[in-house]
């Protein structure tokens, strides 16, 4: 039987593994997360619009066409 539990805390999860280590079972877990230099670049990125917006030299636009149009 396979169980799938999505979002659980680490409380949960070492509980579950207590109870599967009973019952004689296995237990497999993945830890979700994004590679770390993802998460850096995205982070990275989000300052320098931040930064540009501050200044007044990031361009916006309130539509997609007017951004095909400037292209």
């Amino acid at each position: 039987m396979t169980i799938v539990i999505n979002n659980a805390s680490r409380h949960f999860a070492r509980a579950l593994k207590e109870m599967a280590k009973i019952d004689g079972a296995s237990v497999s877990m993945e830890k979700d997360s994004y590679p770390k230099t993802l998460v850096k670049s995205l982070l990275d990125a989000d300052k320098e619009i931040k930064r540009s917006r501050k200044k007044g030299t990031l361009k916006t636009y309130d539509s997609v066409e007017a951004l095909f149009a400037d292209l």
